[in-house]
């Protein structure tokens, strides 16, 4: 008799990798709370018009050290997530495969329904489509897999640089539309039920080329890393040489800053300082190296500090907000909707950026105290069983 396949028990998580997605969440909200106020119509236009030091400062705050960077880090994440149940189950592969698929379509159903009813920024449908791919590749060889993780990490810069000898080819950095800054602030913030949901869907719409050109490529390379980095046992070489990879850490977060401080210097020095065509791939390109850079020293600082018993104690609250991930992910979007929108209470646009962060610091702390009392009671949050049940079509005790 085949035995029953059961969800990882809350005694067998790894709580350096629960306080790494507690930390990427917030992070993720960090930089989502800009969306919330804004419109992805024109959110660089938006957030990029404050003209005050406080307000500059936050925003160029949240683009280069947080925006992508988060995001990144939550998706490595998912491959490590990926490749923990791979692991246990590879011994079934035929049940593995179903069981997994049954889950990434479920993750799929909940991201229409969060994007139907909530927030156009919504990842977990684009998750659970390219988990699929994750899927179908977890068998190909790890040289491969780095091969194929390293080509789609580029290939935006690449396609960014060829639309300039090709303009035919669709934008890959275009979200525009018919649609004004101001007709978007009035349905928003005083529009029927009906015209806020209408709205939000030409808003994911005209994502369509930023996310399938510019973000899919990166997040299903950072899948297949995290799927690797579980896979080659990464975590136990960071936790048996500690002080090198925290050392490495430093010295990528550093290296990360004083790329951001001179980027237009680098680019300059790369171009003669003439306008050139090719000046958004460029830009793009030294974004992508100092995303890169950033996420794995958070990544190395992170899981380092968490496995000393003293900075452990200062992160652990970070565990519970991590393993109530998705839980915690709809909440945003539910919360900051019925603040913004019309039929909540209807403040679109209509906060400052140094405010939004305080509000993203606030409500976090209350996520984690919410989360940590709920995982007091129960082994996971309402979401996370909902998940987990269809996941394993009720047959594990919950």
């Amino acid at each position: 008799m085949k035995s029953i396949l059961q969800p990882t028990k809350p005694k067998d998580r790894i709580v350096q990798i629960d306080i790494l997605r507690g930390f990427a969440l917030f992070g993720v909200l960090f930089v989502n709370v800009f969306g919330y106020n804004s419109s992805f119509f024109d959110f660089g236009g938006f957030n990029g018009g404050f003209t005050d030091s406080l307000n500059s400062g936050v925003y160029h705050f949240m683009i280069n050290y947080a925006a992508d960077k988060f995001i990144g880090l939550f998706s490595f994440l998912f491959g490590i997530g990926f490749a923990i149940m791979y692991l246990k189950y590879k011994s079934d592969e035929q049940r593995f495969f179903r069981l997994y698929a049954r889950r990434l379509l479920i993750l799929m159903l909940i991201g229409i329904v969060h994007i139907i009813f909530f927030w156009a920024g919504d990842i977990l449908l684009v998750y659970g489509l390219l988990g699929m791919l994750l899927l179908l590749v977890r068998k190909l060889p790890s040289s491969l897999l780095l091969i194929i993780s390293v080509f789609l990490y580029i290939f935006p810069v690449v396609y960014i640089a060829l639309y300039v000898v090709f303009p035919f080819l669709p934008d890959a950095l275009s979200s525009a539309s018919d649609i004004t800054m101001a007709q978007v602030i009035e349905i928003y913030s005083k529009g029927s039920i009906s015209e806020v949901f209408t709205l939000r869907l030409s808003e994911y719409f005209a994502m369509r080329n930023l996310n399938i050109l510019y973000y899919m490529p990166k997040i299903l390379s950072l899948f297949i890393l995290g799927f690797l980095f579980y896979k080659h046992e990464v975590l136990r070489k960071i936790n048996q040489s500690k002080v090198k990879y925290f050392i490495w850490g430093i010295i990528l977060l550093c290296s990360g800053i004083l790329i951001n401080i001179f980027t237009v210097d680098l680019v300059n020095s790369i171009t003669g300082g003439e306008p050139n065509p090719y000046d958004n791939a460029l830009y793009t390109a030294v974004f992508e190296f100092v995303n890169v850079i950033l996420s794995m020293s958070y990544l190395f600082i992170i899981l380092v500090l968490s496995s000393n018993s003293v900075f452990q104690k200062i992160l652990n609250p970070l565990q519970f907000a991590g393993r109530m991930s998705l839980t915690n992910y709809l909440a945003d979007s539910v919360v900051f909707s019925i603040l913004m929108y019309s039929y909540g209470f209807g403040r679109f646009a209509s906060f400052e950026l140094w405010q939004l962060i305080i509000f993203a610091i606030v409500f976090f702390a209350i996520q984690i105290m919410i989360s940590k009392i709920v995982l007091q009671h129960f082994r996971y949050g309402p979401m996370e069983w909902l998940w987990r049940k269809g996941t394993y079509a009720g047959k594990w005790n919950s």
